[in-house]
């Protein structure tokens, strides 16, 4: 999000944005519906009737492990060997959480949830701090590791198809051009 808005800044420094954070999926897509936030952005997956989608792109998730971990920066590591690893993750019914599950079933495993928190900015000083590894897109994970985290791929690879939605009808134009940019992108 931060690079989408920053540029929409850049091009219209008149228009005020109000960022939520919802903590799932399922809430984000209410409050759309709502009205109560115009756009928003999500995985692809089970988009509702009545929203319009426009696809962003696909973003790698990448896993972060606390400093002085015994895995290589950058390495590939099967999730079936972290089985028993404490991770800290966000609420389920959030996609990162979704992937995560969805990984480790690939390899018949299930991860092991240590710490669960709807503040997604806590996740990186949380493994910094060494409760545990977590999945984070790839912006992420390059800051994690400038603060000392390990980063490495998953495998099995991790990654999502992101979209922005609205509701189905006419949109304000701030929101026109929101959506022209991001998308050209």
């Amino acid at each position: 999000m931060a690079p989408m808005v920053g540029a929409f800044r850049r091009l219209y420094p008149g228009v005020r944005i109000e960022l939520a954070a919802p903590e799932g999926t399922s809430e984000l897509f209410d409050l759309v519906v709502a009205g109560t936030c115009e756009l928003g952005v999500t995985d692809a997956r089970d988009i509702p009737d009545g929203l319009e989608s426009h696809p962003l792109g696909r973003q790698s998730l990448v896993l972060i492990l606390p400093p002085g971990s015994d895995h290589v920066e950058g390495a590939e590591i099967d999730l079936v060997s972290l089985a028993g690893t404490p991770f800290v993750v966000a609420p389920p019914g959030t996609s990162t959480f979704r992937l995560l599950e969805e990984g480790f079933a690939a390899v018949h495993g299930a991860p092991a949830v240590a710490v669960v928190t709807a503040q997604r900015d806590a996740i990186v000083p949380l493994v910094i701090a060494g409760a545990g590894a977590a999945l984070v897109p790839e912006s992420v994970a390059r800051t994690a590791s400038g603060l000392g985290a390990i980063t490495a791929r998953p495998s099995p690879h991790l990654e999502r198809a992101l979209v922005l939605i609205h509701r189905a009808g006419p949109i304000s134009p701030a929101a026109t051009r929101f959506i022209e940019l991001a998308t050209a992108e």
